[in-house]
């Protein structure tokens, strides 16, 4: 199965207690991308400028990863510029520059029309449903959000998930979606906007899937240096998604297995910053850290 990924192509300014990192390749379509090349050769749908060196193409095509769907605008490339304090459980914004983030209107290359998978990373649900309408009859769409959209977009969120298979949300987005405190109920909530498979991130507590029927949690791995948490949904998203597209049929043990794949990939893209220890892994170190 053929995947394609659309979100943010980035420039990332990173302070964590570990270092400071200044213009760094970032953004949700990169990490996811990047991740889910482990499994497959996915293409990534976005925006940059004209600041974006060939060096950056060069990187994404020496993993496989097709950029056919990045269009290149006059400006500056998104950046967003933030820090971490010691637990490093949030981050906090100092400065964003949407800069051609502005322009993007995506538009589905022909050859990726007819891919299986969808995933939709986090940007604009008005753009992520244009974008999903462009392909015919995907196997599976998957869906990321943030608060940011619940908040001031939840019309558009919601219209959106009406064509969206599975729901990647984390537990206090999923608390703040639907209104409910359970995180139970709040899960049959989420089941009757549309997606009939839901999987909930829940930080260093792990992840829950629910499909209706079975509920299954996925621990988190143990992580000895945490060096910068920038992508770690991302990635975990990506590289599900990525081995979803590797798999003959989308079963229930598939999902089970991504899940576990996404939480050991999500756990070493946090040692490193912006998608250096990402890129480093392989299918057989990623093989080891699983069994």
């Amino acid at each position: 199965m053929t995947l394609s990924i659309i979100g943010t192509v980035a420039f990332d300014s990173v302070t964590s207690p570990k270092g400071n990192h200044d213009r760094i390749l970032g953004g949700s379509g990169s990490y996811a991308a990047v991740a889910a090349h482990l499994f497959c050769q996915p293409s990534i749908i976005s925006i940059v400028g004209q600041d974006f060196d060939q060096k950056y193409f060069d990187f994404f095509h020496q993993k496989g990863i097709d950029t056919s769907g990045i269009y290149q605008a006059d400006g500056q490339t998104f950046h967003w510029k933030g820090y971490y304090e010691d637990d490093m459980n949030q981050a906090f914004t100092v400065q964003t520059d949407l800069n051609v983030l502005l322009e993007f209107d995506p538009q589905i290359p022909e050859s990726q029309q007819s891919n299986s998978i969808v995933f939709c990373a986090n940007i604009d649900p008005v753009l992520q449903k244009k974008a999903i309408l462009q392909f015919k009859n995907p196997k599976l769409v998957i869906l990321d959000t943030m608060n940011f959209w619940i908040e001031n977009c939840k019309e558009a969120l919601l219209d959106v998930l009406k064509l969206v298979d599975v729901l990647i949300i984390n537990d206090q987005e999923a608390r703040q979606l639907t209104g409910q405190s359970n995180l139970i109920e709040a899960m049959d909530t989420l089941r009757s906007f549309g997606p009939q498979r839901l999987i909930i991130k829940k930080g260093e507590h792990g992840s829950m899937m629910f499909d209706g029927e079975e509920y299954f949690a996925c621990p988190a791995l143990p992580v000895k240096s945490l060096v910068d948490p920038t992508g770690a949904g991302d990635s975990f998203a990506g590289s599900l998604a990525g081995y979803l597209s590797s798999v003959p049929e989308l079963t229930n043990d598939a999902f089970k297995e991504a899940l576990l794949i996404g939480a050991c990939v999500s756990a070493q893209t946090v040692q490193g910053f912006s998608l250096d220890v990402l890129s480093a892994i392989t299918r057989s170190s990623l093989n080891k850290s699983i069994h």
